[in-house]
């Protein structure tokens, strides 16, 4: 994928379930591919990989190592219309889980408005 010539966006933390951590190889080679192929992650869906319902706290460990790596390189999303659950999230839980990860106004002006705009090209 390093040689793709667009973007590689990776979303919902790569789908690495909370409970594994930081340290879980997989996620470690997610890392290392956002640090040194410039890869983009969606800090979305976390009640997908959460077994800590309804604030899906365990998920801050994953957020919070990728936002050390490439804080510039990651955005947010609701994931609406959270298709395939039986029942879908609050969205005001997850909006929350993002103001414990980011928790000053610039990192969230970061997430939710610069770094979309430099991802997506809008102008």
């Amino acid at each position: 994928m390093a040689k793709l010539p667009c973007a590689v966006v990776i979303d919902h933390f790569g789908h690495f379930p909370a409970h594994l951590g930081i340290k879980e190889a997989g996620f470690e080679l997610l890392l290392r591919n956002v640090a040194e192929h410039g890869w983009w992650v969606k800090l979305s869906g976390a009640y997908r990989l959460s077994d800590q319902r309804p604030d899906y706290a365990d998920t801050d460990a994953l957020a919070h190592a990728l936002l050390a790596v490439a804080p510039e390189r990651m955005v947010w999303g609701s994931d609406w219309p959270h298709v395939a659950l039986e029942s879908t999230p609050d969205t005001s839980s997850l909006l929350d889980r993002l103001l414990s990860w980011a928790p000053s106004e610039r990192q969230r002006q970061s997430i939710l408005v610069d770094n979309p705009g430099a991802l997506y090209d809008f102008k």
